[in-house]
């Protein structure tokens, strides 16, 4: 545990290390409900638990992370990097605004999900299967193999 100048607790690389891969399982418990949710505050609570020592803040902070939330997998590591310094703020400033975590969550969703899907979705996805439909035509069984590594 690494502490700042004002003794508040600071995130080391292992704790980000932690969120990265638990980032991975994003879609593991996806639902129509609040949909990528649980994937969150699962990939978060590493963060959380080093940065709110106290039960009922770490509460409150995974409480946050429950909410609907949205976008594709590949671009959202942008917002759990901005999350966890949000949080990091919210800890060490009492009068931060808790509400503007959520916000900035909601209002980049939305756009980061239509860059993302436009590039893995809707091009990236196309290219690799028209990469492997052109082996596969020639009889090579490197078409299918190639599609799935490309992508």
């Amino acid at each position: 545990m690494i502490h700042t100048a004002e003794n508040k607790i600071q995130l080391t690389k292992a704790d980000r290390k932690k969120v990265c891969f638990r980032h991975q399982f994003l879609q593991g418990s996806w639902n129509y409900e609040r949909q990528q949710h649980m994937g969150y505050a699962f990939a978060m609570s590493p963060a959380l638990k080093r940065i709110y020592q106290d039960p009922t803040e770490l509460g409150r902070a995974l409480q946050r992370h429950l909410v609907l939330f949205n976008t594709t997998p590949h671009l959202s590591t942008f917002i759990f990097g901005l999350s966890i310094a949000m949080e990091e703020e919210n800890q060490r400033n009492p009068e931060f605004n808790e509400e503007s975590i959520n916000a900035i969550k909601t209002s980049l969703m939305g756009p980061l999900a239509g860059i993302g899907d436009s590039i893995f979705w809707g091009s990236l996805k196309v290219i690799a299967a028209g990469m492997g439909i052109y082996f596969a035509q020639q009889g090579s069984l490197l078409g299918p193999i190639l599609a799935l590594l490309v992508y």
